[in-house]
This record gives structure tokens, sequence and C-alpha cells, in this order.
């Protein structure tokens, strides 16, 4: 039988009950696949199960839990050639919803399973990667001050409280940005690197962003304080951030930043302890299962 693994984040806040894990686990052995069941018990964990699952040369892992556990493991695959799945479970579930997945968790396995393998872009903020984005100031601000127990039990509430109380005290700072050779010295809100659209699971911050493309798509927001920052989610919600004066707007191989006092930063919605200042993006460095017919302009090809 054909071995797969399953990594599983117990944490998670949308995690399916174990019968329709057990489900799951009998539907797989119907279809011929034996499948390995482990979960984290600590965060940064999944890093090393599927660079094992991958040492091990298996052909698929999937991730039950969210867009932060999904990271874990795309940090463990790179340059391998065992696909990432994920059956959805975290808060947001950014990459189910930009790439199609379904949110049912027995219909998520079945549509990866009978899915496509693409090769797509991983980001590299310092030594970690992302499969999203990587955020620095307010959001990362934000990230750093929502509790994980917040998280598993107010999900996506945690996050909207969180974000009201920074956006009413949290102010720009002076920083000079490197978009590959331009230079721009600005009052920066928001910096925000993406290799996929879909930002908190309701709008489209880098919405030109392709996953396959070998760039990076660079949004910084500008501006001092509370009424720029509500005026820049505005525009967000409106879809017309792009037009803005205070928005730049670049696709970039590398984009570097040099501040006196580095920026928070958030990778793939979960906080980082460091602040690189350099982030590149790093071509074909995964391989995801997404499902089949996929026609997302997130992909190029």
């Amino acid at each position: 039988m054909r071995e797969i693994l399953f990594i599983v984040n117990p944490t998670s806040h949308n995690l399916p009950k174990r019968s329709t894990l057990l489900a799951i686990n009998a539907w797989l052995h119907q279809q011929g696949w034996q499948a390995a069941w482990e979960e984290t018990q600590r965060p940064g964990q999944a890093i090393g199960m599927a660079a094992r699952a991958a040492e091990a040369r298996l052909p698929l892992i999937f991730v039950v839990g969210g867009d932060g556990t999904l990271n874990e493991a795309a940090n463990g695959l790179v340059g391998s050639e065992t696909a990432l799945a994920m059956v959805p479970a975290g808060t947001v579930n950014v990459w189910a919803r930009d790439v199609g997945i379904p949110l049912n968790s027995q219909k998520a396995v079945q549509a990866c399973l009978e899915g496509e393998r693409r090769l797509v872009d991983l980001g590299r903020a310092g030594d970690r990667y992302f499969l999203l984005m990587a955020g620095y100031g307010l959001d990362g601000y934000i990230a750093h001050n929502v509790s994980m127990r917040a998280k598993r039990y107010l999900g996506a509430t945690s996050y909207a409280a969180v974000a009201l109380r920074e956006a009413l005290r949290y102010r720009g700072d002076t920083v000079k940005l490197f978009l590959d050779e331009e230079l721009q010295e600005v009052s920066a809100l928001m910096v925000l690197a993406g290799n996929t659209r879909n930002y908190a699971g309701l709008v489209e911050i880098t919405g030109e962003a392709k996953a396959d493309d070998g760039l990076l798509d660079v949004c910084a927001f500008l501006g001092k304080g509370t009424v720029d920052i509500f005026m820049q989610a505005l525009g967000v919600i409106l879809k017309r951030h792009r037009r803005s004066e205070k928005v730049i707007y670049r696709k970039v191989r590398r984009l570097e930043l040099a501040w006196e006092k580095p920026l928070r930063l958030q990778i793939d919605g979960d906080a980082y302890p460091h602040s690189p200042s350099r982030v590149e993006v790093v071509p074909s460095a995964l391989t995801v299962m997404v499902p089949k017919g996929i026609k997302r302009p997130l992909f190029s090809h």
C-alpha cells in the first residue's frame, strides 16, 4: 500500500472530530493508502515531521491544521519531491481558500488525492520560508499580541479585537525600502510581501500575486497613524488601495528594509520572533496538491 502522513495540530481552532478522522482513515485504506497520523506537541515540531517524511520519500503529506502548521510543514519539505496538502482546520485557512480546497475535511482529502501536483515558489525572510506572506509593521504587531489561547477558542474574532486596538495606537515608522534596485524612503504602516492573494480570509492585498511566477508582490501602506490606517483599510475593502498615492505596489525578487528600530513580523499569519531585513523569492521550491482542473488566477500555468 502507498504510504501517506497526516500531521495533526491538536490545538487547531476547527479541528475535525475524531470520528471524522477515523472515517477518513478508513476511506484512505479502501483507496490503497496506508496512513500514519502524528500529532504536534509544540510549535515548530511539524518542520521535523515533514522533513523526515521527505527523507523517507513519501509521495504526500497532509497537514490537519491552519496556515501556521502548513508553514512549518513547507519548511520541512523545501526542495523535496514530497507534495504538501491540507485539511483546513485553522482560524482562517488562507491557503485552502486561495486554491479552492474544500473546507469540509473529507472532501478536502479527496480533492487533494485526486488533484494535481503543482510546483510553487516560496518566500524566504532570513532563514524562514513562507508560502503565503511576510508582513512587517501593523499586522506584525497584531500577530504578536494575539494569544494562542484566544486563537484556539475565539478564532478570527481574536484577531479583530486586537486589530482594532492596535489601529488606534499604532504609528508609522520611517523605513528605507529596497525593491530590487529601487529605493523608497517612507513612513510605513505595513509592508507586506505576498506570494499569494488572500489576506485574512476576507480581502486581497497582493491581488496580482501568482504563486509560481518567480516573484513576490510587495504592498507597502504609507502613513502616520489611526486616520491613515482606517483610510487604507477602506481602500483594501473597496479593492482600490493600489490606486492610492499612499500605497507602493511592486513585483520583486528581493525586498530589503533598513530601519532604526526593526518592525515586528508575521509569517503566514503567525508571529515570528525575529525581524530579518531581507526577503526574497525562492522559485519552484515546493510541490503542493491542489484540486483537479484548478483555474485560479493564483497560478501562471
